[in-house]
């Protein structure tokens, strides 16, 4: 994929539920389908999961501590959450919301579709 293409596909509108999914496999997990709009998954021969780390503060801080998420708080006349993978360019991943979790499922799925 081009230097910058994975910006291109917010500008299109990735829903949440295809952030979603990319997320599940950058944590290694398997798709096991989905039950009114949300994702099950299961890592190996586990049970399944319902997988949302938009909404499981839990969830999306496992993907913080997988992929060594760094974020600030921005303040001024918007607080949002600026949170970024890796440097600068193509090795790395950044994205901005004013929810934590939408900022981290974003920047993790921007760094999926990169790869």
């Amino acid at each position: 994929m081009r230097e910058g293409a994975e910006d291109c596909l917010w500008e299109e509108g990735v829903t949440d539920l295809e952030m979603t999914k990319l997320c599940a496999e950058a944590m290694g997990l398997t798709i096991v389908g989905e039950i009114e709009g949300l994702v099950r998954a299961r890592y190996g021969a586990e049970f399944a999961i319902t997988y949302r780390p938009l909404h499981d503060d839990a969830q999306a801080m496992a993907l913080m501590k997988r992929f060594g998420i760094r974020s600030i708080r921005t303040s001024g006349d918007l607080v949002e959450w600026s949170v970024t993978i890796g440097g600068a360019g193509p090795f790395g991943s950044h994205a901005m919301n004013a929810d934590l979790n939408c900022a981290i499922v974003e920047c993790v799925a921007k760094m999926q579709v990169a790869s």
